[in-house]
């Protein structure tokens, strides 16, 4: 029976070893994910509020001249990145492609205007009133009308918080998952050994001394998960940017080097600390109290 019950024991921990292994791999490479997405998240964001363009729409009689000097103010001003002059038969060129038909055989003239595209840094499209924007543009005699995507703003507004939001509740829950997961199977680990731990203590060996080999057990473990993790996510990303070749240019090596070394240390930190906990909580328990 003695026999049944060791071979059982040592099973759990032969398991719980397991568990903690593929608990920190599979939490490397979440976390890592997660990282990915935080980090293209900001590039996508910034993307979106720098493309956001005001079309400022030109009256016919402006001249070339007036053109040019509108074009020199307009890029002086700071919270500005780019301005593009778009002529008329530019966009009556790109309309015809778009809809594959000559309309102006068809009505005879070229109904469009000239526009400048007017696109603001990310910073400033944060914070700012489209339609203050809009009138401040009108005060320009140059400019006739000013047409820009509303439905655009509105979702940089509302909807990109929304998902900021979610993200960042995501990670905090599964860093607690990782955590509960990761320390409940060391403390199985170490409950199977908690005598071992009880008599070293009683022959006079320090706490310093009972501690060091499992945590530097663990400390190898998590690293050697680490690094699987790591790879998997590697693997996960290129296989991403191979089908998605935009990709490679969201995340620098930098971003994605400190990426998997932060999250190595968060990983290896939760293993270390429960470890360290899990055995000061056997080593100052009384001897009944190891039976419980």
């Amino acid at each position: 029976m003695s026999l049944q019950t060791e071979i059982f024991f040592k099973s759990r921990v032969l398991n719980s070893k397991i568990y903690i292994f593929l608990a920190t791999t599979l939490s490397v490479l979440i976390m890592g994910v997660l990282g990915l997405i935080a980090i293209n998240y900001n590039s996508l964001e910034k993307n979106l509020k720098e493309n956001i363009s005001f079309n400022l729409i030109l009256n016919d009689d402006i001249q070339e001249l007036e053109i040019q000097q509108l074009i020199k103010s307009l890029s002086l001003i700071s919270i500005i990145k780019s301005v593009t002059y778009v002529s008329k038969e530019e966009a009556a060129n790109q309309l015809k492609n778009n809809i594959g038909e000559d309309f102006i055989g068809v009505i005879g003239e070229n109904p469009l205007s000239d526009i400048i595209e007017v696109n603001f840094i990310a910073s400033h499209v944060t914070n700012f009133n489209p339609e203050e924007q809009k009138e401040t543009f009108l005060l320009y005699e140059e400019i006739n009308d000013v047409i820009y995507d509303e439905n655009l703003i509105i979702l940089l507004e509302n909807d990109f918080k929304k998902i900021g939001f979610i993200l960042l509740l995501i990670a905090i829950i599964f860093f607690i998952v990782a955590f509960i997961l990761i320390n409940s199977n060391i403390r199985l680990t170490i409950y199977s050994k908690r005598f071992l731990l009880k008599t070293m203590q009683l022959v006079g060996a320090k706490k310093q001394f009972i501690q060091k080999p499992f945590l530097i057990s663990n400390l190898i473990s998590s690293i050697i998960a680490s690094f699987v993790g790591n790879i998997l996510l590697i693997a996960l990303l290129l296989f991403a940017i191979s089908k998605y070749p935009e990709m490679a240019h969201l995340i620098s090596h930098t971003q994605f080097i400190w990426l998997i070394f932060s999250i190595s240390i968060i990983n290896i930190s939760i293993s270390v600390f429960s470890t360290w906990i899990c055995v000061r909580k056997y080593l100052n328990l009384k001897t009944e109290e190891l039976y419980n």
